[in-house]
């Protein structure tokens, strides 16, 4: 008990010092990623959980829905809310591979309230977008130059390289700048069912497939990039700091490869598959994710605590170049 007490102590100490200015500057990051229209303020932050906790879900929403506001809309949709060109079901959610498009008829019967769920970005939201994306790219950068640089035992922050697979969701708020300001669910419901029509080029459905994988297979390999940069970096070795991105990298990876099989299985809405249980599974991965990023911020500024909480293997003191 006599060692607990210091290190609370020095943690309340070190929680009232400022906010690192990197981690300030990704917070946007994960707003925009975890952007969404429901009203709800817990829905909204159990979004945001889920989409920190499966890259896949913020990136194929950012790369693979589209950037006019007819598909924005019809993203948050469930199957019910449409029906075929002949009246036909559609038991799945018409997104991703299997993508329809409403008919230039049915587009100006809905247009009044995809406007009413629309806006555009104002000018300080996409600058604070700029800002998040300056933190991340000059964190790439450090982390790919500390790889060449000689031994230097100062800790580094790889929160912003971390949150690097942001970056396209970054860009098609700056470039674009739609908005979902209100629930389609709730503005669409009296007009439904929306008609759809089949995409029936075969090419176009094999570019659909072909983009939706090339999210999955980003969102599930891009953030190992961190993990081999922690390791060569100077000292080299698969100290503390390599094992703790491991187990994040380790968190995304599995997340994105099960929202990746969902997606190609078939959705009914966007959050009941399997009964909502991968929905409840990534939100609680994201909260973990969020708390461990903090943790690791924390870590950053005091290298002393990787010795103090996981102990000897974490030394890494035989490897720094003496100091005189």
């Amino acid at each position: 008990m006599a060692t607990g007490k210091p290190f609370i102590v020095s943690l309340v100490h070190k929680l009232l010092n400022p906010v690192p200015q990197y981690v300030l500057g990704c917070l946007p990051a994960v707003a925009i990623i975890g952007a969404t229209p429901r009203e709800k303020f817990g829905e909204k932050l159990a979004w945001v959980a889920r989409c920190l906790g499966c890259p896949f879900t913020g990136l194929f929403y950012s790369c693979n829905v589209g950037c006019n506001k007819a598909a924005l809309c019809l993203y948050w949709l469930p199957s019910n809310y449409f029906e075929g060109q002949y009246h036909t079901a559609i038991r799945y959610r018409p997104v991703g591979i299997r993508s329809m498009t409403p008919s230039p008829n049915e587009l100006q019967r809905i247009r009044t309230e995809i406007r009413r769920c629309t806006a555009r970005a104002s000018v300080l939201e996409r600058l604070s977008s700029l800002v998040s994306a300056y933190y991340i790219i000059v964190g790439i950068i450090a982390g790919i130059s500390r790889v060449t640089e000689p031994v230097i035992c100062e800790d580094w922050p790889y929160i912003p390289l971390l949150l690097s697979w942001t970056i396209p969701a970054i860009y098609k708020r700056v470039a674009w700048g739609n908005l979902m300001v209100k629930n389609p669910k709730e503005e669409l419901n009296n007009i439904r069912p929306i008609t759809l029509n089949e995409i029936d080029d075969t090419e176009s459905k094999t570019h659909k497939l072909l983009a939706v994988t090339l999210t999955a297979f980003v969102s599930i390999v891009f953030p190992w990039i961190t993990v081999l940069l922690a390791y060569f970096t100077p000292p080299i070795g698969y100290y503390c700091r390599s094992k703790y991105i491991t187990v994040l990298c380790g968190i995304w990876s599995f997340n994105s490869a099960l929202a990746y099989i969902c997606h190609l299985i078939g959705e009914t809405d966007i959050s009941n598959f399997g009964y909502g249980i991968f929905h409840v599974w990534f939100s609680v991965c994201g909260v973990v994710v969020a708390l461990m990023l903090f943790f690791l911020g924390l870590l950053t500024n005091n290298p002393e605590w990787w010795l103090s909480l996981f102990g000897p293997s974490c030394d890494i003191s035989s490897a720094c170049p003496a100091t005189f």
